[in-house]
């Protein structure tokens, strides 16, 4: 079964795979791309027969040499709301929907789960261990903003003893946080593709956008450990969970988290970084 790649915009998808990508995802939502790895370090993407200008891939080398990998590129949604639902529908269409382990429903494939990988941009809430234009591989995601209240009387639903990830038979419950998939950062590092970025940190995924710096640093005293900022981890990480698989997250770090100038982000560049790293990851999960 092929990786699945989960986007949550058009927009992030074309800077990441290229125009060749804006059509089909515009009209459908999904398209299916075929990697194809050299030997002289490049790798190209195609999608629906049609064939683009490779890009370089420094890290290439450490794969091995002409040979291809198919994956399903998904557009899942912006946000928290649309993202869940969109990821789940997109498990769904890739035939995904296994129960967990010790679960009587069980149809999960002998062999595990394939990889699912959600890619995209973030904000970062240390600009040193995490510089804009870099990338972020997920090592958690946790959810702010579901509970009640707001502000310093905020209170959390885990606070309030509410799951929102409810338990299922062989399947624990989850509160405000879930474990993501970190194989990246082990096996990458053997072929030097986390050269110069960060090799994982946490990731707090919000229903609303830090708007300023002091919404920022509020929501890094109660989130001390968050390393970036963005809008779907979380929710595409529950809707992996309960289908019984877990979920991976390459985030290109674009803006510091409460910077509303786009004038200062560094979107094409952190996207760019993220096509480099996720190319090297597909050539190693294929």
């Amino acid at each position: 079964m092929r990786p699945l790649i989960l986007v949550p915009t058009v927009f992030e998808a074309v800077q990441v795979f290229g125009e060749g990508a804006r059509d089909a995802l515009s009209s459908y939502g999904h398209v299916t791309a075929r990697y194809g790895f050299r030997s002289d370090g490049t790798f190209e993407v195609e999608f629906l027969g049609s064939s683009h200008a490779p890009s370089i891939n420094p890290n290439a080398h450490g794969l091995a040499g002409a040979r291809t990998v198919d994956v399903t590129i998904e557009v899942c949604g912006f946000g928290l709301a649309a993202s869940g639902v969109g990821a789940m529908n997109a498990l769904a269409r890739a035939e995904r929907l296994f129960r967990p382990i010790g679960s009587d429903l069980c149809n999960a494939p002998v062999e595990g789960h394939p990889a699912t990988i959600l890619i995209g941009i973030a904000g970062t809430y240390d600009v040193l261990r995490a510089p804009v234009g870099s990338v972020v591989i997920g090592t958690r995601a946790t959810c702010d903003g579901i509970g009640a209240g707001a502000g310093d009387d905020f209170v959390a639903a885990g606070a309030m003893g509410w799951s929102q990830g409810h338990a299922r038979k062989g399947l624990h419950p989850v509160q405000d946080s879930i474990d993501l998939a970190t194989w990246p950062i082990e096996q990458l590092s053997h072929i030097g593709a986390l050269d110069g970025i960060p090799r994982g940190g946490r990731v707090l995924s919000v229903a609303a956008a830090s708007g300023s710096m002091v919404d920022a640093q509020n929501r890094r005293i109660r989130h001390a450990e968050a390393l970036i900022e963005d809008m779907e981890a979380f929710a595409v990480a529950l809707a992996t969970r309960l289908s019984g698989g877990s979920l991976t997250v390459i985030r290109g770090v674009s803006n510091a988290v409460g910077d509303r100038d786009h004038r200062n982000w560094q979107t094409a560049a952190a996207l760019g970084a993220v096509s480099r790293v996720l190319g090297a990851a597909v050539g190693l999960v294929g």
